[in-house]
């Protein structure tokens, strides 16, 4: 009897692993992208986020030893037609949010946002050496500025939050995190450094938001930012 459960056990092991959802999309936290997702052999890539979403098709997929063949791609916009395309699985070394990408023949390269950096790796992030954390979740426990670069003195990010409860914050753009917001928590600097009389790491992070919240940096196409490890909350 355990001969045969195991033998149906392992027939339906792929059926249940074609149902898999994965989701790839850009190689960062941002909500406002476009999103390739998988699932009982159909492809939907779509607009999270604001815009016409024209970019979009849905199509059907078959994986075999780390090769995904897309057939039968629809296009969401009309008058528009689209080939079929190949994406081979690859993995980046120097990837300080996810390690695993689709590389396709149309161009499209597109993160799997299941397979998270490990933490403690050593990094480079525009030019500064970090430590991964793996995508840790946390919060700001007072008001905090969201910097460019790892220092006081660096350029600030400009925040704008739609769902907070205190009406004077909501809605409206601030040039801070607000306190108990939750952020997302990437890397942090290899040395740790003084504000004041405080010690402690600085911390690559991004706000956990939408397409309609969270913290930008102007003239700049830079999404995450940094703030001082005195002010933030690990999440258990």
């Amino acid at each position: 009897m355990k001969k045969k459960i195991s033998f149906i056990v392992i027939l339906l092991l792929p059926l249940a692993l074609k149902s898999e959802k994965l989701i790839f999309g850009e190689n960062s936290i941002s909500s406002n992208e476009m999103i390739l997702q998988l699932e009982n052999l159909t492809a939907l890539y779509f607009l999270n986020g604001e815009g016409d979403g024209c970019d979009g098709f849905t199509a059907s997929f078959i994986f075999s030893e780390n090769i995904y063949n897309f057939s039968n791609v629809i296009s969401n916009c009309k008058n528009k037609e689209l080939k079929n395309f190949k994406c081979i699985t690859k993995i980046d070394e120097q990837s300080i949010t996810y390690h695993e990408y689709l590389s396709c023949d149309n161009k499209l390269v597109l993160y799997n946002k299941s397979k998270k950096v490990n933490e403690g790796l050593i990094r480079n992030f525009k030019g500064i050496q970090v430590i991964t954390q793996g995508l840790k979740n946390a919060s700001v426990t007072s008001n905090l500025k969201m910097r460019e670069k790892p220092s006081k003195d660096s350029k600030s990010f400009d925040c704008f939050f739609s769902h907070l409860d205190d009406e004077n914050l909501s809605n409206k753009e601030i040039s801070f995190i607000p306190k108990n917001y939750m952020i997302t928590v990437i890397a942090k600097t290899k040395t740790e450094d003084y504000i004041g009389d405080k010690k402690n790491f600085w911390y690559l992070i991004s706000p956990i938001s939408d397409s309609y919240n969270g913290c930008l940096l102007k003239n700049s196409n830079q999404k995450e930012g940094w703030v001082f490890g005195e002010y933030i909350k690990f999440n258990n």
